[in-house]
């Protein structure tokens, strides 16, 4: 077995726990939008309409954009850990 860098798999544990949070941040997103969606099915106000149609909002395109910026660089780690199989 080839003696691994630890380093490089403390990069690789720190980018999918980055990338883990992301996820779960966007799935409390997802959360509120639905409950948002519930109130005004219930009982529409004007403010949540307004706030409805900016769906999906900053937030989640921002966190979106992180989680795909994410992954190339844990393929680079990745590949720099375990080579590159393609």
């Amino acid at each position: 077995m080839p003696d691994y860098d630890a380093d490089t798999f403390t990069t690789i544990e720190d980018l999918l726990a980055e990338t883990q949070l992301k996820h779960f941040e966007l799935a409390e997103l997802i959360g509120e939008y639905r409950r948002l969606i519930e109130d005004i099915h219930e009982h529409p106000t004007d403010d949540q309409v307004k706030l409805a149609r900016a769906l999906p909002g900053a937030k989640y395109y921002v966190t979106s954009e992180y989680i795909r910026q994410t992954w190339p660089k844990l393929d680079v780690e990745l590949n720099r850990a375990f080579g590159n199989s393609a």
